[in-house]
């Protein structure tokens, strides 16, 4: 979900000056709190430290990336398995 949010805030930065205005200003939290960005994400973001509007895309870009790269996913097996002819576990029989 905040890649999505990231996603909104740099195509709202292209269109809308505000917010490089506010980023600008060191007041982009306030530009954050609009989005929906967890509370810990949006925290994690207003303390990056960054010379550019750019420079800062980059880093939020690197820290949602890798906080949404920790999250597991669960795992399921294809509805196939075991349908295909060439599958080594199409011999077993299962009660």
């Amino acid at each position: 979900m905040s890649m999505k949010a990231l996603n909104q805030l740099v195509a709202r930065s292209i269109i809308d000056p505000s917010v490089v205005n506010a980023f600008s200003y060191g007041d982009i939290g306030a530009v954050l709190s609009d989005l929906d960005f967890s509370s810990d994400m949006r925290v994690r973001l207003e303390h990056l430290e960054a010379g550019s509007w750019a420079e800062f895309a980059t880093l939020a870009y690197r820290l949602v990336k890798a906080a949404e790269e920790t999250v597991r996913h669960v795992q399921l097996p294809s509805p196939l398995e075991g349908l295909l002819p060439g599958d080594v576990r199409a011999d077993e029989q299962v009660a």
